[in-house]
């Protein structure tokens, strides 16, 4: 790999600087290291996926009571306009997703 610098005075620690692609699949995804027979060493990324997936568990707890509030204020007089009512389903899918991880 081109992208590897040893560290100055030891052997043992490799610095490696992810191009902008690379960069992007760390953010976005788990990378696994293995050996070449395949044996599990490591995972990188674990905590960004983490941090991504309660962040957008709070959204979206966020919105459930954002909509709950809303949806109270609601009668039959108002009609809510198209792109309102496809970004309910969104939110309700959303909800189901969140809902089914977590059953």
């Amino acid at each position: 790999m081109d992208n590897i610098t040893h560290l100055p005075n030891t052997e043992s620690h490799r610095i490696i600087t992810l191009n902008p692609s690379q960069y992007v699949l760390y953010q976005t995804t788990c990378i696994d290291l293995n050996t070449p027979d395949g044996e599990y060493l490591e995972t990188l990324g674990q905590h960004i996926q983490n941090d991504l997936t309660e962040t957008n568990a709070h959204q979206l707890r966020d919105n459930i009571y954002l909509i709950g509030c809303l949806l109270g204020k609601i009668n039959e007089d108002i009609e809510l306009p198209v792109r309102a009512v496809s970004g309910l389903a969104d939110l309700f899918y959303r909800m189901q997703e969140l809902c089914e991880k977590h059953i």
